[in-house]
């Protein structure tokens, strides 16, 4: 439909609603995936082209959306699309060691991802329904469109949009031949290993065929030091705070907010991606266009690094707090039950009598791949039906890896420290953390450097496979026919099946023993013997001693000790500069290898609660009818579209059934340790359930989402936009599939007399699950919402453009996860306590209310130099309710939801000099819950991300015609995310973002 109501400009009246192809070349407009836009040509030259084919873009199209287009891409300091798309208007993204991954639209992850306007399957998001771009590098898109008030011929699945990536089409480039070829090199603040990103493109058009083919392969290494402390109640076994250490005189209902340890995690995130996009167009007749297209990525991700951690347990008590510490007194909780009223204090600093250390060696892997093709059959004779047939096939899969080598001197381990032929017991390590510090600081007097230091080991490893496909068969028309107002119609017909796979294994070791020691609870004629059949698998292998062990038969693991190295890059983090003896983390990159080589015989079991299945076959159909009035409503002249969509969903869920239980039947599981082959209950943290069959749910439901967009034209360059329309979204398949696990903990049980020992002095320890997850569903209901949307736009110059825009969405149907207490009974058969375990429910009746204003224009009309400059701002306000509420009766907004954001840009573009200053800002972050593991009643706590702020820079420089030189700098100031846990002054973590530069060239044709 073209528009009569405003004056196009040169560049507006060549403007397409689809991005631009090649990265630095001439480019040409895609066709539209939901016939909402204008199908032109558009030629993008720098800095100011590009702004100006944005802003053209939202003008001419029907709904509201906002657009990046190739000269945005890549030219700004931008690794990933994510990084890109932080510069639009009421995006909102999350950082993972320094490059954008995933997305918000106006607060709401549940965001639509689409490939040329069709569903795209991503490894990143194979279970999840949130957009996450990790392995998609700029320079394979041409373009992005974020479209916020969905039409009816919009594929369903955004709650609050759909983000639509572009990639070049051959019939649209130029004649002849087009190529472009990219080199970078780079180096972050903290970590100085060399990175590279090599990018070529070559396209061929002669008007009937063509071809495109873009290809790159990069290597990153990026600062990804941690501290994370999630949240304990301490004191809680010992009846409350009976040290005083807030001096308040309270003994007895003081709690305190601590970690179960505390230390820091250094890790280097190594990324290397690969892949090609490419497609093939041919106009078969006059009226048929063919067209082919692959998308392809590969990443393998390495997380590397050593973990240390003082001990912040005793018992299971959490009691290691001494004189000294800095409190504050937060909230009074009221008591429940058998729970007395509770006053929470945070801590500031942290004087710990800690009972042992322990350094941690990881290596965690993501290993993934994607491929996403599409073939397309278009008719369009010139007469009144145009038409489409379209089939698309995805695959992709994700495979993550976890090898842990931990060393320790636990509490209960006595050595000779005095050479007196005696056994000592370990002293505990007295630690001062001081939380008030940008980076927390330790201090401690004990050396943890020597390679002696540390005696003991236990190594363990996890791997969880997911993958997906995906088809998609559709067929959508549109045909030319006035009624009143409407001059055209859109139909559509859509089949979708998706079917997911996800199984989490555990590394087992048969090393399982009946003691390792003179265990006076084992027959003398069991000790140290191996146990029988199943009872031999241990999930977590009993600790080894370097020197070996002659009552096991084990010599010493001399060559795995001539392995260990001082470790101390630390980044930021003070107080471990003398090193910490640890493996050199890329040992561990061979998980198996690794495993056997410590435990021969480690092999991988499956973990029957994380293995399951899901197919959702979905059927669509829709109708859309165009209208237009050049007279309109009082002279106004108007134009929009209103349609309806129906979805039909088909859900089957394949569960594995098993015998689940803290005191699970004999025969119905692997290890369980050596109470379980005495024919005494098992170890809970030693069992790994057997699969004894599946289980099959199907649910179906069907949603009926009508849509209406309407555009008044009061001026030539004012419009004024109403949009209304209903969607839905498919549930994160964590909280559809996956059943209960439960974690355990050892305790000491009080005798009826009040004490912990028996008339004999003997400790009656139990094993009790601490805590879990049970979040699948398969019943649950998807997200459901209303979208509700105004704006108003003043496009007052060329490529300028200032506006205004509000939205309400209404969510009728979320999912929330929350903790339930459970009770569970202990070791011995007796339920004496709760746990909370993580559970997922259908929640309904939260709101997300907003506006935003964008503003873009070119400084064209200033004098000399300040004619080549220009200016972007942008603000979203995003206030939201959940519906849920923390302790002190705040509600909660929506998870990873910040009220305020703000983008500014300012640009230079000269003949030969270009160069853009962005500065990003969101406020504070919602990131859900604190995961406050406490068998006392639960309390809810928020985890929120401090309020920050971001500062790239890009200078470009024509050397000649052809070639760019260019240096990008992002997070100049080297801003962090920093999180506390419910109150201001309680620490929670601190993930390090360092400050990165690169360098490189472009060259092009």
């Amino acid at each position: 439909m073209s528009s009569p109501y405003f004056k196009k400009t040169i560049l507006s009246s060549c403007v397409a609603a689809f991005s631009v192809a090649a990265l630095t070349s001439p480019a040409i407009a895609q066709n539209a995936p939901t016939g909402d836009n204008l199908v032109e040509e558009v030629i993008v030259t720098g800095i100011r082209g590009s702004q100006k084919a944005a802003v053209d873009v939202k003008r001419n199209s029907a709904v509201i959306v906002d657009s990046i287009v190739a000269e945005d891409i890549g030219k700004l300091p931008d690794v990933t699309i994510a990084d890109s798309l932080q510069r639009v208007t009421g995006v909102q993204i999350q950082r993972t060691a320094g490059e954008g991954s995933s997305l918000n639209v106006r607060g709401m992850p549940q965001v639509l991802t689409t490939l040329n306007g069709e569903s795209f399957l991503s490894p990143w998001s194979i279970t999840g329904v949130g957009a996450n771009y990790s392995d998609i590098p700029a320079s394979m898109i041409s373009g992005v469109d974020v479209i916020k008030s969905q039409s009816a011929s919009t594929a369903a699945g955004g709650i609050s949009g759909v983000v639509d990536l572009k990639t070049r089409r051959a019939l649209d480039m130029d004649a002849g031949w087009t190529a472009t070829a990219g080199l970078e090199t780079s180096e972050g603040s903290i970590t100085k290993d060399a990175n590279h990103d090599v990018n070529a493109f070559v396209g061929w058009n002669n008007g009937d065929l063509g071809f495109t083919f873009g290809a790159f392969s990069s290597l990153t290494n990026a600062a990804n030091y941690q501290m994370y402390e999630d949240s304990r109640l301490g004191f809680v076994n010992s009846g409350g705070d009976p040290l005083d250490l807030n001096g308040d005189g309270n003994k007895t209902t003081d709690r305190y907010l601590v970690p179960a340890g505390y230390g820091v995690k250094a890790y280097v995130m190594e990324r290397e991606r690969e892949g090609f996009a490419t497609s093939f167009q041919s106009r078969l007749s006059d009226s048929l266009t063919f067209t082919g297209e692959v998308f392809y990525t590969k990443m393998d991700q390495y997380d590397r690094g050593v973990e240390t951690q003082f001990n912040g347990s005793r018992d299971s008590n959490y009691d290691v707090l001494r004189p000294g510490t800095v409190t504050t007194k937060e909230a009074v909780v009221p008591g429940s039950g058998s729970t007395p009223d509770r006053v929470i204090n945070s801590v500031q600093v942290a004087v710990v009598e800690a009972p042992d250390f322990q350094a941690t060696t990881k290596s965690k892997q993501n290993h993934t791949d994607a491929i996403n093709t599409n073939f397309e059959l278009a008719f369009d004779s010139g007469d009144a039906f145009k038409g489409t047939l379209r089939y698309v096939h995805s695959e992709a899969d994700k495979t993550y890896e976890e090898a842990t080598f931990q060393q320790g001197t636990p509490v209960w381990y006595w050595v000779d420290e005095d050479g007196d032929g005696k056994d000592d017991p370990v002293l505990p390590f007295m630690v001062t953390v001081d939380y008030t510090q940008e980076y927390p600081n330790f201090s401690y007097a004990d050396d943890l450097s020597s390679t002696d230091r540390l005696n003991l080991f236990q190594a363990f490893a996890i791997e969880q496979q997911d993958e997906a496909t995906m088809d998609v068969l559709r067929a959508d028309g549109s045909y030319e026919f006035e009624f009143a107002d409407f001059k055209s119609f859109d139909f559509g017909l859509r089949l979708d099946r998706r079917d997911v796979k996800t199984t989490k294994y555990d590394y087992l070791t048969p090393t399982g023993r009946y003691s390792t020691w003179a265990d006076p609870n084992v027959p003398a004629d069991l000790h140290f013997k191996p146990l029988p059949g199943d009872y031999v698998w241990q999930r977590y292998p009993d600790w080894y001693d370097f020197k070996g062990n002659a009552d096991l038969q084990q010599a010493p693991f001399d060559d795995l000790k001539s392995q260990l190295i001082s470790y101390n890059d630390f980044g930021p983090f003070s107080g471990f500069e003398s090193g910490v003896a640890a493996l050199n983390p890329k040992s561990l990159d061979d998980v198996d290898g690794f495993m056997n080589s410590i435990y021969p015989g480690a092999t991988r079991f499956a973990d029957p609660a994380k293995a399951y299945s899901v197919v959702e076959d979905t059927a669509q159909a829709y109708f859309q009818g165009n209208f237009e009035n050049d007279e309109g409503v009082f002279g106004i002249p108007y134009s929009g579209n209103v349609g309806l969509r129906v979805v039909e969903t088909k859900r089957e869920v394949v569960n594995s059934t098993y015998a689940a239980g803290a005191v699970p039947a004999p025969g119905s599981y692997y290890g369980g340790g050596a109470d379980a082959a005495l024919g005494k209950p098992p170890a809970g943290w030693q069992v790994m359930f057997k699969q004894l069959g599946t289980k099959t749910t199907e649910t179906s439901f069907t949603d009926v989402l009508p849509a209406a967009n309407i555009s008044f034209f009061p001026a030539d360059d004012v419009i004024v936009r109403f949009g209304y329309n209903k969607t839905m979204s498919r549930n994160d398949l964590v909280n559809v599939g996956e059943d209960e696990t439960l974690w355990y903990q050892e305790y000491k049980v009080y005798t009826p007399g009040g004490t912990r020992t028996d008339e004999n002095g003997a400790y009656n320890v139990v094993t009790s699950p601490g805590g879990g997850n049970d979040q699948g569903n398969p019943n649950v209901k998807p997200w459901r919402a209303d979208n509700w949307n105004a704006s108003t736009e003043w496009y007052f110059a060329e490529g300028s453009i200032l506006g205004l825009g509000v939205f309400l969405i209404q969510v009728d149907t979320a999912t929330e996860t929350l903790q339930d207490a459970r009770a569970y009974p202990d070791s011995d058969g007796v339920v004496r306590r709760t746990a909370n375990v993580w559970t997922t429910q259908n929640v309904s009746g939260s709101d997300l209310l907003g506006f935003e204003v964008g503003y873009k224009q070119s400084f064209d009309f200033l004098p000399s130099f300040l004619s080549n400059t220009g200016m972007e701002f942008n603000y979203t306000y995003s206030d939201s309710d959940s519906g849920d509420e923390d302790l002190e009766g705040n509600s909660f907004p929506l998870q990873s939801n910040s009220k305020h954001q703000y983008n500014a840009i300012l640009w230079y573009q000269g003949d030969k000099l270009s160069s853009r200053i962005a500065y990003n800002w969101r406020s504070e972050i919602f990131n859900g819950r604190v995961g406050l593991n406490t068998n006392e009643a639960a309390i809810s706590m928020g985890n929120w991300t401090e309020a920050a702020g971001y500062l790239d820079v890009s200078v470009n420089y024509d050397v000649i015609e052809n070639v760019t030189l260019y240096l990008q700098g992002t997070n100049l100031t080297e801003t962090n995310y920093r999180n506390y846990a419910q109150f201001e002054d309680q620490f929670h973590s601190l993930s390090v973002q360092e400050r990165r530069v690169a360098a490189g060239i472009r060259l092009r044709l």
